[in-house]
């Protein structure tokens, strides 16, 4: 285990993602895609979110270096990548419970309202309406059984383009810095990385400029729940599915919180960071109390060393 940062991969890695990312946004911006449309959302995937893999990719190839083992790209432990793939779905409920603190949050099932903001037509909310009221389950059965499936499908393929980067070969090269300061420096990195798009409307349409700043306080409230999920699993493929499942089912707290904006109920807005708060709360005790070995102390970690 290497005990100081080679600060010159980081860079080089770090430029080639910013770089990569950031170009395409301008793109976007400059094509007049937006972001939320079929082709803008392809493009999004495709050219901003697997710039840090592909920076992963040719930094480690650059350096002679294997990409699997310097990436945690591996099985690892099957139990925490599992446990990972389904902890979005205490994460959505924690941003509920956290919502509905908030001064006029109340909890809704009013799906037509929300498919109205959708974009949807009358003809077409009716007819989605029909097909809820004819479920056998209650609707959010269905939603979470849909999520679940794509955060092990298409939304871990999407995802696998930001965490081979993030929690692949970042988390890696911050290693020495131990748990807390890799996480905190990776949750930084991580929000200030999205402010193109979120300037763009994404996440946070209607208050793009203070949604970068709320998106950059989530990433580092979060941060420390994907560093902890991929450590213990020995995997990236434990922040993927994370990540996966989490964009898949996150958006349910604007479908069941009414009452304020994006700002406050989004999952990456103030009631998503607070569930943030309470999820890496439940890492530090499952780390202190149940876990044979403690890797929160802030000693440098081994992130894919084998434990038991």
């Amino acid at each position: 285990m290497t005990t100081a940062v080679d600060g010159r991969k980081v860079g080089l890695f770090l430029a080639l993602a910013f770089g990569i990312s950031w170009t395409g946004a301008i793109g976007l911006f400059l094509a007049g895609i937006d972001p939320a449309s079929t082709l803008g959302t392809v493009l999004v995937v495709v050219v901003f979110m697997w710039a840090p893999a592909i920076s992963a990719i040719v930094v480690q190839r650059r350096n002679g270096e294997s990409v699997r083992a310097g990436c945690g790209l591996a099985r690892g432990r099957l139990r925490w990548v599992a446990l990972a793939w389904v902890a979005p779905i205490g994460l959505l409920a924690a941003t509920i419970g956290v919502g509905l603190a908030i001064p006029g949050v109340s909890l809704t099932t009013d799906y037509a309202a929300f498919l109205a903001d959708l974009g949807l037509t009358a003809e077409q909310i009716e007819d989605s309406i029909a097909v809820l009221e004819g479920l056998p389950v209650p609707p959010i059965v269905l939603f979470v059984v849909q999520g679940l499936v794509a955060g092990l499908t298409i939304n871990a393929l999407a995802a696998l383009g930001e965490e081979l980067g993030w929690r692949g070969l970042l988390l890696a090269e911050l290693a020495p810095l131990g748990f807390w300061r890799l996480s905190a420096v990776t949750g930084v990195v991580w929000g200030i990385w999205h402010a193109p798009i979120i300037l763009q409307g994404h996440n946070f349409p209607a208050a793009p400029i203070v949604g970068v700043a709320v998106m950059t306080v989530w990433t580092v409230a979060a941060s420390p729940v994907f560093t902890y999920l991929t450590v213990r699993a020995r995997s990236v493929l434990a922040a993927t599915f994370f990540h996966g499942t989490f964009n898949a089912v996150g958006w349910f707290s604007l479908l069941y919180l009414t009452g304020a904006g994006e700002l406050l109920i989004a999952p990456v807005g103030v009631a998503g960071i607070g569930a943030a708060v309470l999820a890496t709360a439940a890492c530090v005790a499952h780390d202190r109390y149940v876990a044979a070995d403690r890797i929160t102390t802030g000693a440098p970690l081994a992130p894919w060393t084998r434990r038991d």
